[in-house]
């Protein structure tokens, strides 16, 4: 009930208005019962129309040409009570036509014609000028830019909806493409072992089935033969571990590659300027701590492009005696009050596994600081 009364309060305001205007003008008047009634008539009618032509969503031009074609009978049947109901039709045709808002001024033509009481005429000019200059000029602007608003506000959602898409997207592409680095690292190795070592092992192989024919027969020449294999495969295991050591992927520069990537995917695709810096020696960080870093990156990164409007983003990364600290900061819309989603919690308790702590600031943009502890782990 409170919105209908909201969405039609104009109407309202409209209907009591001429009600109390035309029953004061009826009752001052000094004429019979007969002529009042038939006054009373032609006037109700009229108020009908009038809030039929408010309230209607078809036929409105007929409702105004009724309004209009009453007003002009009771202005020359009904003496000059008819003189007050011109700023109401002359309005009408106005607000109906959208025509300049200068035209409105015919709302006072009536006082030109000798109306029966001109400070009436022109207080209630005023008025009923007053109130529909703020229904049909200030409340429509104000409705129009709210229906702005309100769809400029659904074209950020659903860019920010493709935007975080394509970032999720590009995520599972990079986080595959990595996959695929380390599946082509363990082929390398395994081509590396079955090249350098398949044919000494098979070597091997023949020549302790050949020590064991000669083990009787020639002792000395079998053990000379066990001795030559031994030395065969020590040689073997030294470049098998030669091997491992230097093929074996290092989770901690492929995680800091991939904060590169991302921070280059930012450059690219959104245009944010996206930064890594890394301070002190890398090979100090944990790979538990470098997995945390990563994924709150990817987090934060995640949460600027849905929500920061940023144009810089920062990823710094500080390698101390005791302590690690890393600092993700973007230059986007500030939040005085930060409510923890999924995301953030998520942060959080990621940061709490490693006994790291983790501090979010939302003024003057976005600034996430981690202390991850190097003794704790």
């Amino acid at each position: 009930m409170h919105k209908n009364i909201k969405e039609n309060y104009f109407s309202i305001v409209k209907f009591i208005f001429l009600t109390i205007m035309l029953a004061y003008f009826m009752i001052s008047s000094e004429k019979s019962l007969q002529a009042m009634s038939l006054e009373c008539f032609w006037l109700g009618l009229f108020l009908i129309v009038s809030i039929l032509y408010e309230l209607g969503d078809r036929g409105r031009i007929g409702y105004l040409m009724g309004e209009t074609a009453l007003a002009i009978l009771i202005l020359f049947t009904q003496s000059g009570e008819g003189f007050y109901l011109i700023p109401v039709v002359a309005l009408d045709l106005v607000a109906y036509f959208k025509l300049p808002i200068v035209v409105g001024g015919i709302a006072f033509g009536g006082s030109f014609f000798n109306p029966p009481d001109l400070a009436s005429y022109l207080i209630i000019s005023i008025f009923i000028s007053v109130i529909y200059f703020q229904n049909h000029v200030m409340i429509k602007d104000y409705k129009e830019k709210v229906e702005n608003y309100e769809r400029e506000e659904f074209r950020l959602k659903d860019s920010i909806s493709d935007r975080d898409i394509l970032f999720k997207k590009k995520l599972a592409q990079n986080s595959l493409h990595y996959k695929n680095q380390m599946l082509e690292e363990r082929a390398r190795i395994y081509q590396a072992l079955h090249d350098k070592l398949g044919h000494s092992i098979n070597g091997s192989i023949y020549q302790l089935e050949a020590s064991k024919v000669l083990m009787n027969k020639k002792p000395q020449e079998s053990s000379r033969i066990i001795q030559t294999v031994i030395n065969a495969l020590r040689e073997s295991m030294d470049e098998i571990r030669f091997i491992l050591r230097k093929e074996k992927p290092d989770r901690k520069q492929a995680t800091l590659l991939q904060l590169h990537g991302l921070c280059e995917e930012c450059r690219a695709k959104y245009g944010i300027q996206a930064t890594i810096n890394l301070q002190g020696e890398d090979k100090a960080i944990p790979e538990p701590i470098w997995e945390v870093i990563l994924d709150n990156s990817i987090e934060a990164i995640s949460n600027a492009l849905k929500y920061a409007q940023c144009s810089k983003l920062t990823i710094e990364i500080v390698v101390m005696n005791k302590v690690i600290r890393c600092s993700i900061d973007n230059n986007g819309l500030s939040c005085e009050k930060i409510t923890l989603g999924m995301g953030l919690q998520g942060m959080k308790n990621r940061t709490a596994k490693v006994n790291g702590l983790i501090d979010i600031d939302g003024q003057n943009g976005f600034h996430i600081n981690m202390i991850f502890p190097l003794t704790s782990l």
